[in-house]
């Protein structure tokens, strides 16, 4: 399944509180850091999660890569503070990135990032230790602050080495 990132002018927009838990999300935090952090409960935290993910026709509890790539694509969110600079990347890991971002499924990221679906755990470990994210929800979100993913990035800007993540 491929994340679907509705055209402005037919995407529901995230309510005021869903904008705030979007807004943490894409920071990588826990679920139960992220409702202390808004003053929330989880439970309350993890609904609007939900909500979030059925705007953009994203389920399943493995898919918070997606959702974060999902309402940053949308343009209601702004990207999480980076470093200037995003690390070298080659095509090969910028495509792997898109891949998790841009599905909800490890067979799908396998397939969209041409590697093994063995692979795809060990490549996220690489790229998120390589980016210095906390982890694959943060790394979506540097992406798009690196310009990497959305409509500002290419996978044709990294140089092609054809070498593998780790």
């Amino acid at each position: 399944m491929h994340v679907k990132i509705p055209t402005s002018d037919s995407f529901t927009r995230l309510t005021p509180a869903e904008r705030r838990v979007a807004e943490v999300l894409v920071t990588g935090v826990s679920n139960s850091q992220g409702a202390q952090n808004l003053g929330m409960s989880s439970n309350t935290y993890a609904g609007h999660l939900v909500r979030i993910g059925r705007k953009f026709q994203i389920t399943g509890r493995d898919s918070r890569p997606a959702r974060a790539h999902a309402v940053l694509a949308s343009g209601q969110i702004a990207p999480p503070p980076a470093p200037a600079h995003a690390p070298e990347f080659t095509v090969a890991e910028v495509r792997f990135l898109r891949a998790l971002a841009e599905h909800p499924e490890t067979r799908d990221i396998a397939r969209a990032a041409r590697i093994a679906q063995a692979e795809v755990r060990p490549w996220t470990k690489a790229l998120v230790a390589k980016s210095g994210a906390d982890n694959e929800t943060h790394l979506v979100g540097l992406g798009h602050s690196w310009g990497l993913l959305g409509a500002r990035g290419s996978i044709d800007t990294p140089k092609e080495t054809g070498g593998a993540a780790r």
